[in-house]
């Protein structure tokens, strides 16, 4: 036809593209140390050419091999007298690596794997799933989405491989967000509020007005301006007075609900992934705390067990190589958790001092990589949902990390430590506002904005001053 016309065209286009093994491995550092054995008890289970390494293969193995100790064995070399050692040191009585591996701590399911055994109901595509599996795993205990979409979709893309952009991770969300607890995977404490009150009859007049005082008046609802609330609604006391015993019905925390339902009320047990302790002589020691046995290729897997059947040589040969690219990639994931931990260890002497989060001097990923020289991709990964113990408690490795400022002195948990100190003790009649605090943290050689008080106030959950007098 007239004024049609066709044209080739070429475009460049660059796009990451990973390795099957590079996705496999991202997947495994992003593993805690629990979905990590379970991971490899699957590959046992699956893989004949896979085993757990009896001890005197394991000795054999290791003859040739400067570095034959286990982190136990190692950690106990620390102390002169075994009774010095603390208790999670003390050798326990001999048992095989397997049935040590066996042995689990605890059978009942987590809050995050209850929102996912809700995500097994529903009628939704397998990119779907997996797309909504990485958004519950950025669910904090409070319930709230701890990463932007943006930052998720980047993620997914990397770690994934998958092509995703922001629009399909938020529709991907609303679908976490119709799971339960109501407000699960909320954005904000408004974003909270507004899922739960959504699910609530909206006929009801006390529901409406409550959606409206939310939605529409939430700085006036923070700030408790209940006269401007009633005179920007045009509302009574009253129906403002059943608007509010609605909102405060409503949970803040729904992740809290994860933590006691079908758990007996208990809170939800962490198992660190590393045991981190401060020597007498100042030095930091760190161990992996996974119980996971040493790997090796089953003997009737090896080279030259099997001759003359084709078959049988090829099937052998494609589960040995599986099961040598798993070892390989265990190793690695030991390696490079180690390689992360030590490293921070080295930019956080102060802390590992004291164990005082004041201490903590500002510090990003960035850091972390010219020391390991690791892809700040991987560093993210093997720092997600990761936990250390400590003799001074558990400590989420995230919450070592925050950037530094200006003055490239104070950090985030300085500032807020020393914010928390100056309200905990100030005068109950005459309470610190912004601006005295200000000029109370510059006294202290802290030098910040009125602007920065309230943003760490308010994340901290700390009221206004006026909402703070007695």
């Amino acid at each position: 036809m007239a004024g049609q016309s066709q044209s080739l065209q070429q475009q460049q286009a660059l796009k990451l593209r990973l390795n099957p093994q590079q996705v496999a491995f991202g997947r495994l550092l992003e593993m805690s140390a629990p979905e990590f054995e379970d991971e490899v008890r699957r590959e046992i289970d699956e893989n004949p050419a896979l085993e757990v390494a009896e001890p005197e293969v394991a000795e054999e193995h290791a003859e040739g091999d400067d570095f034959n100790e286990t982190a136990e064995q190692l950690q106990q070399a620390d102390y002169g007298d075994p009774d010095d050692a603390p208790e999670w040191r003390q050798p326990t009585q001999a048992t095989s690596a397997y049935d040590r591996f066996s042995n689990d701590a605890d059978d009942s399911a987590s809050g995050y794997e209850r929102l996912e055994q809700q995500l097994g109901l529903l009628d939704i595509s397998p990119r779907q799933r997996a797309v909504a599996s990485y958004i519950i795993g950025n669910i904090d205990s409070n319930g709230y989405l701890a990463r932007d979409p943006q930052a998720i979709a980047d993620d997914i893309a990397i770690g994934a491989g998958l092509d995703i952009e922001r629009p399909e991770v938020e529709q991907v969300m609303d679908v976490v967000r119709s799971l339960e607890p109501a407000g699960i995977c909320a954005l904000n404490l408004r974003d909270c509020l507004l899922l739960q009150l959504a699910r609530m009859d909206d006929s009801r007049p006390e529901v409406a007005d409550a959606v409206v005082v939310i939605r529409d008046r939430f700085d006036l609802f923070a700030k408790r301006r209940f006269d401007k609330i009633m005179e920007a609604m045009g509302i009574s006391r009253e129906r403002l007075d059943a608007a509010m015993a609605v909102i405060t019905s409503l949970n803040p925390k729904p992740g809290s609900l994860l933590e006691s339902v079908g758990s007996g009320d208990r809170t939800r047990h962490i198992t660190p992934d590393f045991i981190v302790d401060t020597l007498p002589d100042g030095r930091v020691n760190v161990a992996l705390a996974s119980a996971t046995p040493q790997l090796a290729i089953e003997r009737s897997f090896m080279p030259g067990a099997v001759a003359g059947r084709g078959d049988d040589e090829a099937f052998i040969r494609a589960r040995r190589e599986e099961a040598s690219s798993f070892i390989d990639m265990a190793q690695r994931r030991s390696t490079t958790l180690m390689a992360v931990m030590e490293a921070i260890v080295n930019l956080q002497p102060e802390f590992f001092a004291t164990y005082d989060t004041a201490d903590l001097r500002p510090m990003v990923l960035r850091d972390v990589g010219a020391i390991t020289g690791l892809d700040l991709s991987v560093i993210s990964r093997a720092t997600a949902g990761k936990y250390m113990s400590t003799p001074y408690g558990v400590f989420a490795l995230k919450s070592l990390f925050s950037e530094g400022r200006a003055d490239g002195v104070n950090s985030a948990h300085a500032i807020s430590a020393a914010i928390d100190d100056l309200i905990k003790n100030e005068d109950p009649d005459n309470p610190l506002n912004d601006a005295d605090i200000v000029d109370a943290l510059a006294v202290k050689g802290i030098k910040v904005a009125r602007r920065t008080v309230s943003k760490y106030r308010e994340r901290a959950g700390i009221p206004v001053a006026r909402m703070r007098r007695k």
